[in-house]
């Protein structure tokens, strides 16, 4: 059986905010076919504009259990990918109302199937001072794993100095990360006709590009929660040894990082989603088997779990080692029972 830690769902009362909401980033019914939209994302299958069938699997939880059955998969570790709440197109207090919400679906699914739901909660970045206390209730209240985390916020990195105490309480509560991207400035380069384009080529791109900038500013030297990086992170591997190339030639030792930048990748853990076999060969080798969970990008297009697990079986020759990355890494970083 396996733990399915990149995973998406829309609970019922963010759902419900935003179908009331008359706002440009949401979601909207065509009718009986509701959509979420868009200003950065897109999937393979929409060819033109920012619009996204919601399919069944993202709110309705018997056709997830029958698709869990149908793939071995125990438990899916949710989080919310898009419509992204933290979007700038709400105001902060929608914002904090949006994030609010999501935990609060979250932690009512994780009690009404706790076999199969675990909820990622989300925090109110842009509002530090809730942001702590959305920690606070995640912990003491809600009961949630985990926290999912984008790459930045609306363009501004995580390490911005308003966000340290909200990054030093999740290191206090030992809370593991997922890390999800979403849009950036190359999305808008993007055709109407490219969107599909953002999930395939941008969403990686921004996960490497703002990863190595935390890096580089210290921010991984500062605080030491566990974190998972989503698309098997992205060309973050690939590019480890450039990235301390560049750190080697920077004439001043006091700069940051504190250490070789392959040592902070090896740290970090990563989902399986590549579909490329030599690129999963490359991170086993790179940062080890115990340093992969499974994943699949349920219910969105890019899914194919039947083709991650293939590659798995392929790549992957120890029966301990596919263990390790379909279910008990995943346990002892998200501390499920």
């Amino acid at each position: 059986m396996r733990i399915d830690v990149h995973n998406h769902l829309l609970p019922e009362p963010y759902v419900d905010l935003l179908t009331d909401w008359d706002t440009p980033v949401g979601l909207e019914s065509d009718g009986d076919q509701l959509y979420m939209v868009h200003r950065r994302s897109g999937t393979a299958s929409v060819a033109a504009g920012n619009r996204i069938p919601v399919n069944e699997g993202f709110t309705d939880v018997d056709a997830r259990i029958e698709w869990m059955d149908e793939h071995d998969v125990e438990r899916t570790l949710v989080s919310v990918s898009t419509p992204n709440p933290v979007d700038e197109t709400f105001t902060t207090a929608q914002s904090t109302q949006l994030i609010r919400a999501i935990n609060d679906g979250y932690a009512d699914l994780q009690s009404t199937y706790p076999d199969h739901v675990a909820g990622l909660g989300m925090l109110p970045l842009r509002d530090p001072e809730a942001a702590l206390d959305e920690v606070d209730r995640i912990v003491d209240d809600l009961d949630l794993p985990g926290i999912a985390l984008p790459t930045s916020i609306n363009g501004r990195k995580l390490s911005a100095p308003e966000l340290e105490p909200v990054f030093d309480r999740i290191d206090e509560a030992g809370l593991t990360a997922f890390v999800h991207p979403h849009g950036n400035a190359l999305s808008d380069e993007l055709g109407d006709d490219e969107s599909f384009l953002n999930p395939l080529a941008v969403f990686p791109t921004e996960t490497t590009f703002q990863i190595v900038r935390l890096i580089y500013d210290g921010f991984f030297d500062r605080h030491d929660f566990d974190v998972v990086l989503s698309h098997m992170g992205g060309a973050l591997l690939h590019l480890a040894g450039r990235f301390d190339r560049g750190r080697s030639e920077i004439d001043d030792p006091a700069a940051r990082p504190d250490r070789p930048v392959p040592e902070y990748v090896r740290e970090f853990y990563y989902d399986c989603i590549s579909f490329h076999r030599p690129a999963l060969r490359a991170a086993i080798e790179t940062v080890g088997a115990d340093h992969l969970v499974f994943g699949t990008d349920y219910p969105f297009d890019e899914e194919d779990t039947k083709t991650i697990a293939a590659d798995l079986e392929a790549v992957v020759p120890e029966d301990d080692d596919r263990r390790r990355i379909a279910r008990s890494t995943a346990t002892e970083l998200f501390d499920l029972q």
